[in-house]
This record gives structure tokens, sequence and C-alpha cells, in this order.
């Protein structure tokens, strides 16, 4: 697909044209028309046809509102929108264009003003959510924009200053001294935030020479980070308002093939982001990132906004070198070794993860602060665990009760580890009995909970146990356990799926105000229904039985859609793009809601989702009449039970009439 820029002069031309006649066949106005037109800012994917007979083949529409044409949309031989080009103001003039990619939206430009220039673009869909106020011709601010996107955005502009020292795209992804006194963040943060500023193009020239394997053709590949933080509001040093941060994040570069192939992006240098901060709909950087070369090890950085805040005299310390040489010695094992988890022997597996274990060991033994050793060695317990699970190295359970009996963190994560361990293993023997293991799983946990009940873990726990008792149907105990969570860890995530859990258990004969965003971006409101059975079905294409029941349930809409029946999905994959891909080889009917984030998303937690399929059905009067249906046979016999009393309530109300 080809990505064109579009000149000045076909921007004025399309701006006024008028829309035609309603009704009338595009008189005038052929595919060729509005291929000619192409976004004005760069780096947007979408459909073009290239090929004469493909172009050929492309039908120019009319896009019709209320019986009068407001604009044109083009299709290509197979049906699938190309272009929508409308006129959203009534003036006769096309101030709206859209441009899609397989027969999605993924980009569109807007004169919002209608003074026939770009005042905004929006990137949509797989596209992403990205929204930028453009002037003359650039992009000069963002609306809104994720932390995905602004990484993305700064490797553009980094590119485009390596290419002409031009920062100004780079300089909207990066916080402002008043976004930041905005945010609540001290007036001596701030100012140095502006000092910083004020020598940006001397900094931007100096990490661009630090760009080995860059060139004018790098692109962005991903963003990796493991989580939001929360800095809170604190008198101590002078934060007013609480900051939601990505620290310590990554970037990595990709190369264009088509302009590239030989390129090597895993000899390309990435970038380490000290900190990204969220404003409002927004997220940007505050300082720039740093390069670092991909056959070294990579030290987590000091500075940003935490540094700035609690060590205000901000001075960087050296790298430590025995951790350098440690996490050296750990990335040569692993990149020596990596190849016997490859083999079918499991054997070799175990090897890889004991082999590790003393490299793992050095680099906690050289980390100078509490938080690293931690991790370090919680990642010895992981190769114990993993070397264990293999079956060939029985002696790691002594270790890590040795672990355990010393307590501490580290103990309990260890406790936690050898308990679901052990749960596996025992499910994995030929004639396993599952619930006689769950009844020792379940005990396990509870002397987990008697022995560590303050450790990190400990929410977690009593979660699972709370969980395992409503899959076995004992609710009462689930229920009590549930509310413990919640009462006993309150601010934790584990918390929050608690409550969603038992909103969830007491949903039946309650009205369901279910809300989320839709493919198209449209708002869904699961209230748009009434009148109607609607059935709310939670699933993610990556689940087996999902899958397996998706077919039936298709019949079963179909069997009852003449009796009112509604179908509305909630999808729990992580990526968009897991949904778009499954949708294009087993299209559904019915719309979906997708806001990512697969289980722990929002509507997954709200409603304590726990497995897949969870399905609710609602009457039509919006009530809740079950909230634990699993398979479409249920549903079958569900549906038929309720709309057959609703017919006999209806045949009733008539003789009494």
């Amino acid at each position: 697909m080809r990505r064109l820029r579009c000149s000045v002069t076909v921007f004025c031309w399309l701006v006024g044209l008028v829309p035609m006649a309603a009704g009338a066949q595009s008189a005038g106005t052929a595919p060729s028309d509005l291929l000619r037109f192409h976004p004005k800012l760069p780096g947007v994917d979408y459909d073009t046809p290239t090929d004469p007979a493909a172009i050929n083949a492309c039908k120019v529409e009319t896009v019709v509102k209320e019986q009068k044409s407001i604009g044109y949309a083009l299709r290509d031989g197979q049906g699938k929108l190309l272009r929508r080009f409308i006129d959203t103001d009534g003036n006769h003039k096309l101030d709206q264009w859209s441009y899609y990619q397989d027969g999605f939206e993924v980009y569109r430009e807007s004169d919002l003003d209608g003074n026939v220039s770009l005042d905004e673009a929006r990137w949509l869909n797989a596209g992403g959510t990205r929204i930028a106020a453009v002037v003359r011709g650039q992009v000069a601010s963002w609306k809104q924009i994720s932390a995905e996107e602004a990484s993305k955005v700064f490797v553009q502009g980094l590119v485009q200053a390596m290419a002409n020292g031009d920062l100004a795209l780079l300089e909207t992804v990066m916080a402002t001294p008043a976004e930041l006194a905005a945010a609540g963040v001290p007036k001596d943060v701030v100012a140095k935030v502006a000092a910083a500023a004020a020598s940006r193009a001397e900094k931007v020239d100096a990490l661009v020479k630090t760009l080995s394997g860059w060139n004018r053709q790098t692109i962005w590949n991903r963003f990796d980070g493991t989580f939001p933080h929360v800095i809170p509001a604190d008198p101590s040093s002078g934060l007013e308002k609480d900051l939601i941060v990505y620290e310590n994040a990554m970037i990595f570069p990709g190369s264009t093939a088509a302009t590239n192939p030989s390129a090597a992006p895993s000899k390309a240098a990435y970038l380490q982001v000290p900190d990204l901060i969220q404003l409002g709909a927004t997220w940007k950087f505050i300082e720039l990132p740093m390069a670092f070369d991909p056959d070294k090890p990579v030290v987590a950085s000091i500075s940003g906004i935490r540094a700035l805040l609690f060590d205000r005299s901000n001075t960087v310390q050296p790298r430590d070198e025995a951790v350098d040489a440690a996490l050296k010695a750990l990335a040569d094992y692993d990149s020596k070794n990596s190849q016997l988890l490859q083999s079918p022997d499991k054997r070799d597996h175990a090897k890889y993860h004991i082999g590790r274990i003393p490299h793992l060991q050095a680099v906690a033994k050289a980390s100078k602060n509490d938080e690293d050793r931690l991790s370090y060695n919680k990642q010895v317990v992981d190769s114990l665990v993993a070397a264990l699970r293999s079956g060939s190295y029985p002696q790691g359970r002594e270790v890590l009760e040795k672990l355990i009996a010393k307590g501490g963190k580290l103990g309990s994560y260890a406790g936690y580890s050898l308990i679901n361990a052990k749960f596996a293993m025992e499910n994995e023997q030929p004639g396993a009995n599952f619930l006689a293991n769950q009844k020792t799983w379940m005990a396990d946990l509870e002397n987990f909970l008697a022995k560590f009940p303050q450790a990190h873990e400990a929410p977690d726990v009593l979660l699972q146990l709370a969980i395992a008792n409503e899959f076995n149907a004992d609710e009462e105990p689930a229920r009590q356990q549930y509310a413990k969570v919640i009462q006993d860890y309150p601010q934790t995530e584990a918390a929050k799926k608690a409550a969603g859990s038992l909103r969830r258990l007491d949903l039946v004969g309650k009205s369901l105000a279910l809300k989320g965003t839709g493919l198209q971006s449209e708002s869904i409101d699961s209230t748009q229904y009434q009148g109607k059975t609607l059935l709310v079905v939670f699933w993610a294409s990556w689940a087996t039985p999902v899958k397996d029941n998706l077919p039936e349930l298709i019949r079963v809409q179909e069997k009852y859609r003449d009796r009112g029946l509604e179908v509305l999905g909630v999808n729990l994959d992580n990526e968009r793009a897991d949904l778009e891909a499954f949708l294009k080889a087993h299209p559904l009917t019915w719309p979906q809601i997708f806001e990512g984030g697969g289980m722990e998303s929002r509507l997954a937690v709200e409603y304590g989702i726990i497995s897949l399929p969870s399905m609710f059905l609602v009457d039509a009067q919006g009530k809740v009449v079950n909230r634990n249906l699993r398979t479409s046979a249920e549903v079958d016999r569900q549906l038929e039970k309720l709309l057959a009393q609703r017919q006999a309530g209806s045949a009733a109300a008539e003789r009494r009439e």
C-alpha cells in the first residue's frame, strides 16, 4: 500500500467539492478522483489500490443523511470502504476526510471551523487513539495521546531531527513547564525542566550521536513497560497532586523493509525512558531518553520525575561496575544457553534454569538496594520452580522450603510459588484426581494465609480461594472471602476484582447498566436494548471454550432473533489486532465492546470475570435473569423458558382485556 502526501491544490479542490444530489450515481466523480487525495500528515497506514484493475473495480457512492447527500464514499471491488469524505455542517463543502484499512476507519482529518484548512487529525481503530491539533499542515499539539503512541511520535520526531534538525514534532510530546506546574509539580522541579527545555537542541544532538544503527528510514517498533505507577501527593516533597507515570520503559526501533531491507533492527540502539507522565488525556516525556547498545546490559535509570522530586540535589551516581559485570555474565549465559528451552527433553529445561541461578544470585549480591536484591532473588525462586516442574530436579523443593522457613518477602514469594507448582505437578500425573488435588491446594493456601497474613501475595491468595469456592458452587464462603479481600486489602487490585465478583453475584433481579466503547469508537450502552431480550457475552479469541461454543451461540441467536433476542459481546483480548484477526476469519453479527487489557480490563474487573465465556441474560425490562451462563445449551434452555413466560404473560394480559 502506498502512503503519499497530498498537495495543497488537491486539498483545496476536494474541500470545495459540493456533495452530489441525493440519488445521483456519482456523476462526474470517478474512483481516481478520490484516490488523488491523501492524508496531509505522513506516516498513516491505510489501503490504496495501485493495480489498474483494482482501481477500475472501485465504486463511488453517495453518502446520505436525512435524504440529503452529504458526501462521497469509495469502496474497493470487495465492497470494503477505502475513503469517506463528507460535509458535517451542511455548508455544502466537504470538511471531514476518512481513510480505511481492512474496511475500518483508521485515520480522519477535519476542518472544524470552515476556513478551508486542516484543524484536527485523529487515528482510530487499528490506527490508534491519538488526536492532534493541526496548524498549517503540521501537528501543533495533542488533544489525546497514549503512552505507546507518544513513544511512536517521539521516534518520528527524533528521525525528523536527524534528517533536518527540525524539533517541532518531538516537542509536541515533551511536557512543558506550564503543564507540569498545572499538574502540581513543585516550582523548583518545574524550573529544572524549563532549563533542560532551553537546551533541548544541544541535548538532542548529543542523543542522535549515540543512536547506533539508526537512519532516516528508522521507524518505531514497540514500547515496553510494566504498568503505570502513581506517585502520591506528598507535602514533604511539595507535590500537590497525584502523578501517574511510566518509569524505566523501553522503546525499540525498527526499519521499513521496502527502503532498508538489509537493516538489522536487533543491532540498532534502543531507548530507555526515565519516565512518561500523564497530563490529562495525553502522555508526555519529562526528559529525553537514553540510547543503549543492545549488546550491553541495561542499568535502571535513576533520573526522571521521581529523582527530581525526592533527590533535589539530583546528583547522578556513577554506574556500579560490579552490577554491570554480573548483569553482563547473566546476559551472556542467557544468550549461549537459551536454546535448551527449545529442547523436547525436560532435563535440558532443568539444566538451563539450574545454570541460571548462580548468575542471578551474583546480580542480587552486587545490587546495592533491597528492592533490586529482592527482584533478582525472586527470579532465583522462579528458576527453582521451573527446574522442579521439569521433573528432573526434585531437590529444588528442599531448597525452596529452606527459603520459606526464613520468612520475609522472599519466603512468602517462595511459599506461594511452591504451592502452585505442587498443584500443577499433581494434576499433570496420569489419572490425576483434580478435585482431590484442588482440596489439598486450597488447604495449602489457607495455611499460607495463616503463616503470611501480611505478605504481598496474601490478597491474591485469598482471591484465589474465593474463586475456587465459586467454581465449586460454594457461593457463601466465596462471598465471605471476596468481602474479606475488600476489607483487609482495600487498596489492592485483588480488592477491585473481589468487588466486581460480588457485584456479579448480586446481579439477578437488578438492572444492568453496562457501558463501553465499540469497534468504531462508538459508545455502547446495555440500556439501549430495553424492550428486547439481551445476552451479554464476555469472551476472548484465545479462550478455547469460547471458540468451541461460538458456532452454537450463533445458531441460538438465529433461532431466537425473531422473538426479540439481541447479543452484545464484551471482548477481553489483550490486543485489538487479535480480535480483528479473529473476526476476519469468524465474522460475528453482534456488536463488540473492546477496551483492551484482557482479563484486567475495566469491565472484566467491574464484573469480576473469572472465566470465559461468562454470559448474562437480561429480560426486556433490563433486569438480569441469569448471570452464570457458560454454554450455548444453557442459553438455549434459559431463553426458551424466559420467552415462554413472556409469551404466557402477554396472552394472560390479552385475556384480561
